[in-house]
């Protein structure tokens, strides 16, 4: 009895260690389509050195490879092998594994084991890009779901910030994006979802998700109505502003302000619901889109031209999907002129903008003083030329006219001198009689 309880003590107090042994798995697709890439791959675990050999055969280009070696610490390890092989023609190959792994207390197992993969005709891709349902956490669609219906809508209060799309494709192989959680702000939100077939088809779905603001401010800005945002999340604080608020029909509007450029920006939601910043005149209660241009470390706000700019003529231009005001030497200029702020400077200047590069550059106005200047210097030389020839022109004929009239006083001349003789003779006869 003594004895037996010092067994039970011993091994209480001394366990025995048993390391498991190593193992292996063969991994290999069940089918593939003909000329496809296959890839078998062996994972052992629990191994210390390894000896293992992959080939394949039937319907394939064939691959063979050895894998042996030991693990730099002697302890066991995880690794995992792969060959790839092509599958040549429609039937079947197979992937077979030979050899053994010692785990790190010297125990060693045979490696033995084979997997087949049926090849396949190759399967024409699908070409159904349309949706089997669309849906809302928490909201029904109007109308309901149908594939063939393209456009839906709900309405959520104003305390929701977001909504929870999810949609499921008609045909497996099919794709579809334009879900998960989305942001929505105060009126009309627009989402697309688009069912993307394996083709390459594409069908898109729009979804209209209308926030209610009992109390909505509209604004016209030209001829377009806007509404103003009410909650800063939904605004992007522009570079070199600040956030502020101001109060507009007694609420309270987040806004941005810089004291560089002096403007105070508010957030203006279209009707196609796509958010803008707009300048707020608080004194003259008016609203001026305001854009940006970005280039490296240039930002500009481009806005309609100070002064005309003769020998141009004025135009729009879209640049950055805006369209502003341009002026053109001609209409097939590639380089225009654009008026706007550095909003980095709050300086005001001309920029050239190159319609291909999508480039600005400075412009100075001295070029176009510089180049009048020569223009009527040209001119005026060309009208003083002008007239110095008018006048040798006049001369010239002048003098030949003067050499030309003596010739003709002398024949008058010498015609009034005989008229003169024969005058005297009669006179001296007159006297005889």
């Amino acid at each position: 009895m003594k004895k037996v309880f010092q067994i039970f003590i011993a091994i209480v107090l001394f366990p025995i260690v048993v390391q498991a042994a190593g193992t292996y798995s063969l991994s290999v697709p069940s089918s593939v389509e003909v000329g496809s890439t296959v890839t078998a791959s062996i994972t052992v675990k629990n191994v210390a050195a390894w000896n293992i050999h992959i080939a394949s055969s039937g319907n394939t280009s064939g691959c063979s490879t050895t894998f042996a070696d030991a693990s730099t610490n002697g302890k066991n390890t995880t690794k995992t092998f792969s060959v790839k092989c092509k599958a040549t023609s429609i039937g079947a190959m197979a992937f077979t594994v030979s050899g053994d792994i010692t785990s790190a207390d010297g125990k060693n197992t045979n490696v033995s084991t084979s997997k087949r993969v049926t090849i396949t005709q190759v399967r024409e891709k699908a070409t159904d890009p349309n949706l089997a349902s669309i849906t809302i956490e928490g909201y029904e669609l109007t109308p309901a779901f149908s594939k063939d219906t393209l456009e839906y809508e709900i309405t959520v209060p104003s305390t929701v910030n977001k909504i929870k799309i999810d949609a499921k494709a008609n045909e497996s192989h099919a794709s579809v994006s334009g879900t998960g959680e989305l942001e929505v702000t105060e009126g009309l939100n627009t989402f697309e979802i688009i069912c993307t077939a394996e083709n390459g088809t594409t069908k898109t779905y729009i979804v209209k998700v209308n926030v209610e603001d009992t109390n909505p401010i509209e604004v016209k800005v030209g001829n377009d109505t806007y509404t103003i945002i009410k909650n800063a999340k939904n605004l992007i604080k522009p570079e070199t502003y600040e956030e502020k608020t101001v109060l507009i029909n007694d609420f309270t509007i987040p806004a941005f302000y810089s004291d560089i450029t002096k403007f105070t920006l508010v957030g203006l939601k279209s009707a196609e619901g796509k958010i803008s910043l707009a300048i707020y005149d608080e004194n003259k209660n008016t609203y001026t889109l305001y854009n940006e241009m970005n280039q490296n470390t240039l930002t500009l706000y481009l806005t309609d031209f100070d002064k005309e700019i003769k020998g141009y003529k004025k135009g729009t231009l879209v640049i950055n999907d805006i369209t502003v005001p341009v002026y053109r030497y001609s209409d097939s200029s590639r380089f225009v002129l654009v008026y706007g702020l550095n909003v980095e400077t709050g300086k005001y200047d001309y920029y050239r903008y190159d319609t291909k590069e999508g480039t600005f550059q400075i412009w100075d106005t001295e070029e176009l003083d510089v180049l009048k200047k020569d223009v009527q210097t040209y001119m005026i030389l060309s009208i003083g030329l002008g007239g110095i020839l008018f006048l040798s022109f006049i001369l010239i004929l002048h003098l030949l006219n003067k050499k030309e009239k003596p010739k003709k006083d002398k024949k008058k001349d010498k015609k009034q001198s005989k008229e003169n003789k024969s005058l005297d003779k009669k006179i001296e006869e007159f006297d005889q009689f």
